[in-house]
């Protein structure tokens, strides 16, 4: 990969030290955008976003928003030392893209109610992404 240099050696197109702060902020953009998703989908479901466990997925907020800002951070490090083709544009949609499938896998994770036939949701999301959800497991 042909990458133009500089007058001191550096890529031309690396952006500055401030391009760091770019993680942090559109992890809190996918962080809020999941868990909002989240409590919408288990709006309607008694043991969604009505139950009680409603105040344990507003207190993973924060530990989602550190690890989408945790896990994009040494892409970032990647891209600043071996840039991509497509100059600036590709550098900064780059860690977008990623934070936008982590915020996907982050509301996979929680997963969606289910509603029997002829009865109402009887399942809980989850406390954190992928470790089974709260509720009974059962519609009988």
């Amino acid at each position: 990969m042909y990458v133009s240099r500089v007058e001191g050696g550096a890529p031309a197109s690396v952006p500055g030290f401030g391009w760091y702060l770019l993680a942090p902020a559109l992890a809190a953009f996918g962080a809020y955008g999941g868990t909002v998703w989240t409590v919408r989908s288990w709006a309607n479901c008694p043991l969604g976003n009505d139950a009680g466990n409603n105040v344990g997925l507003l207190m993973t907020l924060p530990v989602v928003w550190l690890c989408m800002t945790l896990l994009p951070l040494p892409f970032q490090f990647a891209l600043r030392r071996w840039p991509l083709r497509g100059g600036r544009a590709v550098m900064w949609l780059a860690p977008l893209a990623a934070v936008v499938a982590l915020a996907l896998l982050y509301r996979l994770g929680m997963d969606w109610p289910y509603h029997p036939p002829g009865g109402q949701c009887a399942e809980g999301y989850p406390l954190f992404p992928f470790t089974g959800k709260t509720g009974p497991h059962s519609t009988e």
